[in-house]
């Protein structure tokens, strides 16, 4: 085979391979930044998450101490302070007045204590149910908030998966065509060199 032919052949290979190299190292470039954005955007949804969470495990304590009252367990709402509040200083209201008229320990103070006492819980309730459901919708919110964030995130992620694959598909088939360029130079110079030498039949 006579020197430019050799020549020829080795300038071929040498561009299809660089040509090769070059699609590989695209498509490896395409992946790392796919993977670095994929993990930022995991970085930033765990960031959002842990940022959340106070409000979103308040709204389910409400959540759970609702539950409770709607079961007959009343026990939360006996325990908040302004229930507590109201009640206490409504019996210490009514013992000084019973205690000025000296029955303190009589039935009818007994009987005032109780009234005064089932007046508060029904006149609070309402206002601690509201309050508890406000903080339950919070948490709702919250939750819901936290559920876009994660489609958010999946949905980047399958994106920057995707470009990665389209980049080592691209890489794959530059590659191909560089290698059938390959072939074909070879083929022609071969072809070249056999009908200088007299095969021109061929």
């Amino acid at each position: 085979m006579p020197a430019a032919a050799i020549v020829g052949v080795a300038v071929s290979a040498y561009a299809a391979n660089q040509q090769k190299k070059a699609a590989k190292g695209a498509a490896n470039a395409t992946q790392r930044a796919a993977d670095s954005a994929t993990a930022e955007q995991a970085r930033q949804y765990d960031q959002s998450r842990q940022d959340n969470m106070p409000w979103l495990q308040a709204g389910q304590n409400a959540l759970s101490r609702l539950e409770g009252a709607s079961a007959g367990n009343f026990d939360s709402f006996k325990a908040s302070p302004d229930y507590q509040f109201t009640l206490d200083q409504g019996l210490k209201g009514l013992e000084r007045g019973a205690s000025a008229r000296g029955g303190l320990y009589s039935g009818g103070a007994d009987a005032d204590r109780m009234q005064f006492g089932a007046g508060v819980a029904s006149q609070q309730f309402g206002d601690w149910w509201n309050r508890q459901a406000g903080i339950a919708n919070v948490g709702q919110t919250t939750a819901s908030g936290l559920a876009s964030l994660g489609q958010n995130y999946a949905n980047a992620a399958g994106n920057n998966a995707f470009a990665a694959a389209d980049a080592r598909s691209s890489a794959y088939g530059q590659r191909a065509y560089a290698n059938n360029a390959l072939a074909g130079s070879i083929a022609n110079t071969g072809l070249n060199a056999l009908g200088k030498i007299g095969w021109g039949g061929v």
